[in-house]
């Protein structure tokens, strides 16, 4: 899918790469939500072309509510820069106002790979996704300005209107209502899913989309990825996941991690229940329909209630 440019924008890119010649759009990616996403090459004096991200903050919604997150994509870049055994992409430059791109942005070097949530073979991308979380959490993250919050108000949550096991959702409401987690603070990403992890040649390729990256405890972001395996690929693949992060990382589970992380959801916090599943439609999950998710999360939903 290929979507042009403002001449602004690819100026500013233009001006980032020492000897860039010229640069032109190659696609614009599907399943962003808070920004847009462009595939970019630019063509090099005495080099070879260089492939690019261009990561722009289109929505005026998004950057009233979170000024941030370009200083924290670029912040989380640096950090990422040489960490061993984690793949990020490089930092090329941010523009945290938009005064030189049309609006902020990030651009940032492009890793081979695509997303997959129709792998080949389930167990592969199960210990995929899970060592290479692992390895993120290796580093601690200091130099972040972030903290972990919660994406919910545990003071206005209630069960979601839709489910059939209110009781297990109100068990899991009452626990954030009164626990807070704890545990090693570790570099988060924040938003570890499926779909921000890139495959190429049956492997892992890299992790992208770090604008939430934080600093707090490891076991939220294998509780959000779970959640996100949950509505994919249902309950039996979730554990699979949280087994192989425990083989990977030697940490053991956490249900109230599981827990905030599950009411973070879109559809459990208030989202709009229409669009909840666009990014995994553009990722080619046609087949995930509202009914079958909100099925998979009630049962998910009770099977942590349990180990609360």
């Amino acid at each position: 899918m290929t979507d042009p440019l403002p001449a602004r924008a690819l100026d500013w890119v233009r001006s980032a790469v020492p000897g860039a010649r010229g640069a032109h759009t190659v696609e614009r990616f599907a399943g962003a939500t808070t920004s847009s996403l462009h595939a970019i090459e630019v063509e090099r004096a005495g080099a070879p072309p260089l492939a690019l991200v261009l990561r722009r903050y289109t929505d005026a919604k998004v950057r009233a509510e979170e000024p941030q997150f370009p200083r924290t994509e670029a912040a989380a870049l640096r950090l990422l820069d040489g960490a061993p055994g984690v793949i990020a992409p490089r930092l090329i430059a941010v523009d945290e106002t938009g005064e030189a791109c049309d609006v902020p942005a990030v651009l940032m070097t492009r890793i081979e790979g695509r997303p997959t949530l129709t792998p080949e073979d389930i167990g592969v991308w199960v210990r995929g996704l899970a060592e290479a979380l692992a390895a993120i959490h290796h580093l601690d993250g200091a130099t972040l300005e972030g903290s972990y919050e919660r994406w919910h108000d545990p003071v206005t949550l209630r069960p979601p209107s839709w489910t059939r096991q209110p009781e297990a959702w109100a068990r899991l409401v009452e626990a954030s209502h009164d626990l807070e987690p704890s545990g090693e603070v570790v570099l988060l990403h924040r938003d570890y899913h499926p779909g921000n992890v890139l495959w190429s040649g049956g492997a892992v390729s890299g992790i992208v989309d770090w604008p939430n990256a934080c600093r707090g405890i490891a076991a939220l972001d294998a509780g959000h990825c779970r959640r996100d395996v949950v509505m994919t690929h249902g309950v039996e693949v979730a554990e699979a996941f949280l087994a192989a992060y425990g083989e990977a990382s030697g940490r053991a589970p956490d249900a109230l991690c599981d827990a905030l992380a599950l009411l973070d959801c879109a559809l459990v916090a208030g989202g709009h229940r229409a669009s909840a599943l666009a990014a995994y439609h553009a990722y080619g999950r046609a087949d995930l329909s509202l009914e079958l998710v909100c099925e998979r999360l009630d049962e998910y939903a009770t099977l942590i209630a349990r180990r609360l």
